[in-house]
């Protein structure tokens, strides 16, 4: 395996957290305006805090979801021009089954980094993908996983 392997992956949508957050931003809205709140300052800092992140959210759906490479070398993986070190990563996620969500988590992290969260194009790229972690020893988990915004 001394050539490298070239896949296509994009950013994953985000449908999930951008309906649970415009659903949250409605509710608090609607506390505003109904006048149940004990203190104005604090509810209206929450309303801002959830409006800003329903803004990255949108953007991130529509405007920066791109194709980029995943280059797997011997030593390393290249996810956009950044390279990740083999013995830098801690774990491996796969999020879903019908169209997967990959996660890498490097050492030192509690969550996964949103760059390293992505998307194949093709289903057989999981596998692929899958194989070069196990070769490596990087542990590879099957489950939900938790990722910084």
């Amino acid at each position: 395996m001394n050539n490298p392997i070239v896949r296509t992956a994009r950013a994953p949508a985000e449908k999930r957290l951008l309906a649970a957050i415009s659903i949250n931003t409605v509710l608090w809205i609607y506390i505003i305006v109904q006048g149940n709140f004990q203190n104005i300052y604090i509810t209206s800092a929450i309303l801002a805090l959830f409006a800003a992140v329903e803004i990255i959210l949108i953007y991130r759906a529509f405007a920066a979801r791109r194709s980029f490479n995943i280059i797997l070398n011997q030593d390393s993986l290249i996810i956009n021009n950044r390279t990740i070190p083999a013995d830098h990563i801690k774990t491996v996620f796969v999020k879903g089954y019908f169209t997967p969500v990959i996660g890498i988590r490097p050492k030192g992290k509690v969550l996964v980094p949103y760059k390293n969260c992505f998307r194949f194009k093709s289903d057989n790229d999981v596998k692929i993908m899958t194989e070069w972690a196990e070769q490596r020893r990087i542990k590879v988990a099957h489950k939900n996983f938790s990722r910084w915004l």
